[in-house]
């Protein structure tokens, strides 16, 4: 059971890993609104593969952290949106 897990978590993880590099260079490197939209894309993405890790070495305490990190970056993303209306 665990292996099936873990072949399936392996490239699932790397896919996501993938997509997060182009998300970073435009979180990094932007415009602000560009900047904006990669923090949006971003904590989904992370949050996932912190899922994906949870799954993939059974430990559960993992799902906490994933948990907490989404709502940290739902948070951030909306106070990054205020003060981007502000200066805009």
């Amino acid at each position: 059971m665990k292996s099936d897990v873990l072949n399936t978590a392996v490239p699932a993880l790397a896919v996501m890993a993938g997509a997060l590099f182009p998300v970073l260079l435009a979180t990094l490197h932007g415009r602000p609104a560009a900047r904006l939209a990669g923090l949006i894309v971003t904590g989904p993405l992370v949050t996932l593969v912190t899922i994906l890790l949870a799954a993939a070495y059974g430990r559960p305490a993992y799902l906490d952290v994933a948990l907490v990190l989404a709502l940290l970056s739902f948070a951030g993303s909306l106070v990054f949106a205020r003060f981007l209306a502000r200066t805009l």
